[in-house]
């Protein structure tokens, strides 16, 4: 990313040495009309201002740095004068070229890895969140492209990138990627004014299946009045009818009997059932709920049940017999489960990645609350949040205790109402610009938008290099005016 950035600053340098400054030969109107470029300097400029009720300057300056694509690719974008009827489309395959070979290079390290890899050690190149970003945003341009011009070498590379883009985020398990490439589809076959009745039913399909796993993460609590009193043995079962966490459908709070499970995990292993297991969990814990994925009871008649590979996986931290049955996106969709019912039953949400979420949403409000004019200034963000976390006494654990995860967020943290102002007029910016004619570029411009807008929900998108680049470079290739699209000499 910082060779290809470096590369186009010195094709605009070139510019620069062949045509002179950026203001020779323009006029009023045409630095006029870029509304998205004058709203990239005001954010920027108003960022940098932020630096003076900052403490952290050091911190303040590498944030700036980061966040330097988004200020520069938009400038020499602009300002440089490009064929962009000509550009563009070659953008455009390139980029199929790039996403097509990263998701294979992925895809093959993944599978000829040792051992299982997590879902993000699918994506080792950057962040599988960022990754998935680009895979749809390309993947929807060429299926636009294939839809308006029906030639068969769009529609190979469109189906081929959908191909390999459905298959990094099945072995990702990214829930971003599964819920942009319905949006996508949608967009993309409405701007080209096809096939309404297959968006309505991609809608309702998305809607539905939205709905289906809304009711399967619904909390279920198990009969109190049909649960049996004793074990086998003659032990007291413990119960707690009051928690519905369930693994692989079998209630884990019900069914317990503390002293026939001490036994007879005592006579399967050596290690004891009050110390850790490998990934540094409460082994006890492990224990009940791999029981209880098995359906066994937690007692010495479900401890026997157990092979040997089942004992040694537990000790391994292997919480569920679903954890080597299911992989990707079903894998993902277990720890979903298990995230929403533990917080359903007050379990501490530290390292649950959907769940902490709210925290860190939280601790943010909680820090404007205290800064509500002109934030905290960029430097001092990650100050603020170790301030906030210890404040509300934040139930999450140090290394949990992260930023917002949300970038509308971040911006009202780090500047205020107005820095918040400045980003949405850069988005805004780019919308209006759409509507001023239509153009062939104009979908791949709304989709950009539309990714990036949802994107910011849950994630600083533009808080890392990847997700920065991305965003900066097509609000430079897209943001500029000059009829349709600048600098078309």
């Amino acid at each position: 990313m910082s060779q290809g950035a470096f590369l186009l600053l010195v094709a605009w340098a070139v510019d620069r040495w062949f045509n002179g400054p950026v203001f020779q030969g323009r006029t009023w109107g045409f630095w006029r009309v870029q509304t998205v470029l004058w709203a990239v300097l005001a954010l920027f400029s108003w960022e940098l201002v932020s630096q003076i009720w900052s403490e952290n300057l050091q911190y303040g300056w590498r944030s700036l740095r980061i966040q330097l694509p988004l200020l520069a690719f938009p400038l020499v974008l602009t300002t440089g004068r490009w064929n962009a009827d000509k550009s563009i489309p070659l953008v455009r395959k390139v980029l199929a070229v790039s996403i097509g070979t990263a998701c294979l290079a992925c895809l093959w390290i993944g599978f000829h890895a040792e051992g299982d890899l997590r879902p993000r050690d699918w994506s080792p190149f950057i962040s599988h969140i960022r990754f998935s970003l680009m895979i749809t945003f390309v993947w929807g341009w060429w299926m636009h492209d294939a839809l308006k011009t029906r030639r068969n070498s769009s529609v190979a590379v469109a189906i081929v990138l959908g191909l390999l883009g459905i298959t990094f985020t099945w072995k990702s398990a990214s829930l971003t990627a599964l819920l942009l490439f319905p949006v996508v589809a949608m967009v993309v076959l409405w701007q080209a004014q096809m096939m309404r009745r297959v968006v309505g039913f991609i809608g309702l399909a998305s809607l539905g299946l939205v709905l289906g796993v809304g009711w399967m993460l619904w909390p279920r609590y198990p009969a109190a009045d049909a649960l049996p009193q004793r074990t086998k043995g003659g032990e007291v079962y413990e119960h707690f009818p009051d928690r519905c966490l369930r693994e692989n459908g079998t209630p884990v709070w019900t069914h317990i009997a503390w002293s026939e499970l001490s036994e007879g995990w005592s006579q399967r292993s050596d290690r004891s059932i009050d110390g850790l297991d490998d990934r540094n969990q409460e082994l006890r814990m492990t224990l009940i709920r791999f029981l209880a994925s098995k359906g066994l009871t937690k007692d010495q008649t479900g401890i026997q049940a157990l092979s040997d590979s089942e004992i040694s996986w537990i000790e391994k931290g292997i919480p569920t017999i679903l954890e080597l049955e299911h992989s990707g996106l079903l894998r993902r969709l277990d720890a979903v489960k298990f995230e929403v019912w533990n917080a359903w039953d007050g379990g501490n949400p530290s390292g649950h990645s959907l769940i902490q979420r709210w925290a860190f949403l939280r601790t943010g409000l909680h820090i404007y609350q205290h800064h509500p004019a002109v934030g905290v200034g960029i430097g001092d963000v990650p100050d603020a949040f170790d301030w906030a976390y210890e404040d509300l006494n934040s139930p999450l654990q140090e290394p949990f205790r992260l930023r917002a995860h949300n970038q509308y967020l971040t911006f009202l943290i780090a500047g205020g109402p107005l820095n918040l102002i400045l980003f949405l007029g850069i988005l805004v910016s780019l919308l209006r610009g759409l509507w001023s004619g239509p153009s062939i570029f104009s979908t791949p411009a709304l989709l950009f938008c539309i990714i990036l807008s949802l994107s910011c929900l849950t994630e600083d998108t533009l808080e890392t290099q990847a997700g920065v680049t991305f965003a900066g470079f097509l609000i430079g290739l897209f943001g500029g005016r000059r009829g349709p699209f600048p600098n078309t000499h």
